[in-house]
């Protein structure tokens, strides 16, 4: 029996009432490890308590006197609570890099207080990136507890109760434990209190419920539970004399410490001990036991691919904001690696935003209630992303000026100077501002002279606020760059409007009935769009009418009901040039598809890039029933494999995941990458992470899958009943980037240009 609070952040009520609560676990479970009745209590019917992450904690540390911390030192000391490794529970929004965050403010107090930190406890969430068991294992983490909800998802390997050897990418090793959801030693009727008669959640395992809460103060409960239930694990095969409860004092998430549950263990050892003996143990006593007495467990690589992470996309603006945030910290830290300007305070404050945005519950639990209460919850949660946002653009603000910006000022130069963040050359283009009182300067037309007062080919383009100057660049890795805006009478137009674009890398053809649907690669020669889809970038459409989320989703492995749906791809309304010159032509495509009031795919060509940018403008309307929006990506490349880039290392779909993990969707970092033998697509989303590889497959439930096919660009979804929201009605615009090439064959080469699309170089004006 191990008991823990489950850390769901706001799901009960506001996040800040949620803090308070688990400072006040951390104070009661200190008190009753402490207690003077732990001494009269049989060792087996200690009260002990698993503290589920580093938040809890933090939170109690925050106000806690001298001599509570005493206590609470004591009692870690002691055994009888012990402190785990994680912060929270996460989505897979967060790159390598602020996930091991996430791990470092537990060690650093393990490490100051002499605690012992060896285990890893996940709630909720049905999986993880491989790269998160690589940092485990590399910050000493021994084992990991899973306790899946499998609302909306299953367990590897195809059951739970399994223990295994998860292999990180170097070949590390991390104990894993996938478990039941937690609360099942509640439902059995063994932690006391107010508990329901529901049912347990165990496969296969049906004992009718009464669908009521019973006060809880004798084991009559459990006898009518426990006993069939180990009676069916037996029956069914399960290999194993021991079995790992996890439970709390009150069945609800956000749970008190409680101590009744000793009295309870102590009437069953009583009456059942020779035959079924249970005690209390620590996360860790559990894992040590395990060791002991199972000595074969197998061991399987690959990624913990997660079902949770669908629901980043109920709220498609929060998260653009939270990936621009996440971009500009990264920004930051290459612009300012000596934290010359920043200090790693600062940035560490920007990094607990960004944990606390990824954290897994996005909503309150009665997501459909108009209350006050659901306003507040989502608009907490909304905060973490813009506040990420702007301390990450006040960093940003702060290195630019240390890196040569200007003052705002009257008659400003029109000097700029041009900087590669990252750690590879690049040739791209560049976007000078000039702001709208500056126009009569640039009217008669301008030259962009370089550091060697050469020309550089530009163009002048409207932008909110005045104009920019779009021009091409090669700079070497962390290279920099002075341009200088001259007027000049040359034209900036070029070319008439036709129904094609061709440079040297690429020709793309379009219509106004099929839009984009032909994209050949000038090295090779092979047409990278497949002629039996709809065309690059139309909008796709799907609704389940009158569609029961509950019954679709299912708790306890029960069966699900997957309501019907309608599937509509977007028509083509219209195609019209918007701007051509000597450095890019831009085209869009308008398309009526349900759902919206409006799509519009704009095209970027470049005469002189290998890439093509697009963006997907949209105004999505409300719409009640489950339903998603998708853009559709019909790439293809013989023999090719797409790798998707997951935090750590990109993996393959289906060939580089755990037997029995999500393959409905992926939730990505900066894009994919779609390679063979003789080169490949690099394809980066800036703005919408998650993905369907192959066709469409919510509520699929797939377990395996084929590495190839086209990519959908899930933009929205309303399918959960609670937690996230249930309409994504707005005005949204989603980014990407696509770049085909036969150097593409090396999958590293491919993932790293889908990266570099990301962060292009940084323009500031002197």
């Amino acid at each position: 029996m191990i008991q823990h609070s489950h850390i769901d952040l706001g799901f009960t009520d506001r996040q800040e009432v949620i803090a308070d609560y688990h400072r006040q676990f951390i104070r009661q479970a200190v008190e009753m490890a402490l207690s003077p009745d732990q001494k009269r209590r049989h060792r087996d019917c200690l009260f002990k308590y698993t503290i589920e992450g580093f938040w809890s904690l933090e939170q109690f540390l925050s106000s806690a006197s001298a001599s509570e911390r005493r206590l609470l030192l004591r009692a870690l000391k002691s055994g009888l609570i012990e402190l785990t490794a994680g912060y929270f529970h996460l989505t897979e929004l967060l790159d390598i890099e602020l996930l091991r965050w996430t791990l470092q403010p537990a060690q650093r107090f393990a490490r100051q207080e002499g605690v012992p930190l060896v285990a890893c406890m996940s709630c909720d969430v049905n999986g993880f990136s491989w790269g998160f068991g690589e940092l485990l294992a590399e910050a000493g983490v021994r084992y990991l507890s899973t306790n899946i909800n499998s609302h909306h998802g299953g367990a590897p390997l195809g059951k739970p109760l399994t223990p295994f050897h998860w292999e990180s990418p170097s070949g590390r090793r991390v104990l894993v434990w996938n478990g039941l959801p937690y609360h099942r030693a509640n439902v059995l009727g063994l932690m006391g209190y107010y508990s329901p008669d529901t049912e347990l959640g165990f496969p296969g395992l049906h004992l009718p419920p009464k669908h009521r809460y019973e006060d809880v103060q004798d084991i009559s409960l459990a006898e009518r539970k426990l006993l069939p239930t180990l009676s069916h694990l037996e029956n069914s095969g399960y290999p194993y004399d021991f079995l790992p409860l996890m439970g709390n004092a009150v069945y609800t998430d956000n749970g008190p410490a409680g101590d009744q549950y000793c009295e309870l263990i102590r009437q069953w050892n009583a009456r059942y001990g020779d035959r079924i003996h249970i005690r209390t143990a620590t996360l860790t006593e559990f894992f040590q036991h395990l060791e002991r007495t199972v000595p074969e467990i197998p061991t399987y690589r690959g990624e913990w691919t997660d079902w949770w992470s669908d629901g980043v996309a109920a709220t498609p603006l929060d998260t653009l904001i939270y990936r621009n945030a996440q971009r500009t910290r990264h920004l930051v830290r290459r612009l300012d690696p000596r934290h010359q300007v920043i200090s790693p305070k600062r940035l560490e404050a920007i990094d607990r935003r960004l944990a606390l945005y990824a954290e897994h519950t996005f909503g309150y639990s009665n997501t459909a209630s108009h209350s006050l209460l659901t306003h507040q919850v989502f608009t907490r949660k909304t905060m973490q992303a813009v506040q990420a946002d702007e301390l990450a653009g006040q960093a940003l603000v702060e290195v630019l000026r240390h890196r040569g910006e200007g003052e705002f000022k009257a008659r400003r130069p029109f000097a700029y100077q041009v900087i590669n963040p990252l750690d590879r050359s690049v040739r791209a283009a560049v976007q000078l501002p000039v702001d709208y009182w500056e126009e009569p300067a640039v009217a008669g037309g301008v030259r962009v002279a370089g550091p060697d007062g050469m020309t550089i080919p530009c163009q002048i383009e409207p932008s909110p606020r005045g104009r920019v100057i779009v021009t091409c660049v090669d700079l070497p890795a962390r290279g920099e760059m002075t341009l200088r805006v001259e007027p000049s009478p040359k034209s900036n137009s070029s070319s008439n409007a036709s129904d094609q674009f061709t440079n040297p890398f690429y020709r793309a053809a379009w219509d106004p009935r099929r839009g984009f649907y032909s994209l050949v690669d000038a090295a090779t020669g092979k047409e990278l769009l497949n002629a039996r889809q709809a065309g690059l970038g139309c909008p796709v459409y799907q609704i389940f009418p009158n569609g029961h989320r509950e019954q679709a989703a299912g708790f306890g492995y029960t069966a699900r009901k997957i309501p019907k749906d309608e599937v509509t791809v977007g028509q083509c309304a219209g195609v019209k040039r918007v701007s051509g010159g000597d450095v890019f032509e831009r085209w869009e495509l308008a398309y009526d598809v349900p759902g919206t009031q409006s799509y519009v795919l704009s095209a970027t060509f470049y005469r002189d890039l290998p890439q093509i940018e697009l963006s997907a403008r949209v105004v999505k309307t409300d719409v009640t029933d489950p339903e998603g929006l998708y853009v559709l990506f019909p790439l293809e490349w013989e023999e090719g494999i797409w790798h998707l880039d997951k935090p750590g290392m990109p993996i393959r779909p289906g060939l580089d995941q755990l037997p029995g993990s999500c393959c409905d969707y992926y939730c990505l970092q900066a894009g994919a990458a779609l390679v063979a033998q003789s080169g490949g697509v690099a394809w980066t989303t800036l703005d919408a992470p998650l993905v369907h590889v192959g066709k469409l497959r919510l509520w699929n439930y797939s377990t395996s899958i084929q590495p190839s096919g086209p990519i959908y660009s899930w933009l929205t979804n309303n399918k959960w009943e609670t937690n996230f929201r249930l309409t994504c009605g707005g005005r949204f615009e989603f980014r990407y980037v696509l770049q085909a090439s036969p150097w593409f064959s090396d999958a590293t080469e491919a993932v790293a240009v889908c990266q570099a699309h990301t962060m292009p170089p940084v323009v500031i004006r002197h």
